[in-house]
């Protein structure tokens, strides 16, 4: 009998270990999981970074984008500079029509003058 005591709280102490390893079973098994579910993840964000572009072609894009903007501040440029052709070109038409009425001005006046010196004589 005094060793009964000590049996039964043996046995309780083997019921309460065995649930405690249960426990710790299940945590390390939790672990386990969530330990698989990082190491998707990060191979999942490896692969992502690996299509990324890298610095050469950061630089590249770079030197493209220079490249833009001095070409656009080129077109502006012909573009005003055509403009201010455009803007000739019209007023010497303008002038060639104002030379062109004031020709046949000065024609119809010399041939009326010669006319008249005709009938005078």
């Amino acid at each position: 009998e005094g060793t009964d005591p000590d049996t039964y709280e043996m046995i309780q102490k083997i019921q309460t270990l065995q649930k405690r390893l249960i426990k710790k079973t299940e945590e390390v098994v939790e672990r386990d999981v969530a330990l698989q579910d990082k190491e998707k993840l990060i191979l999942e964000l490896k692969n992502i970074l690996a299509r990324q572009p890298g610095p050469e072609v950061a630089m590249q894009l770079s030197v493209y984008q220079q490249n833009l903007k001095e070409k656009t501040k080129q077109m502006k440029a012909m573009a005003a500079e055509l403009n201010m052709y455009q803007a000739q070109v019209n007023e010497y038409k303008y002038e060639i029509e104002r030379l062109t009425r004031e020709l046949q001005e000065t024609k119809t006046k010399y041939y009326e003058q010669k006319r008249r010196e005709q009938i005078q004589r």
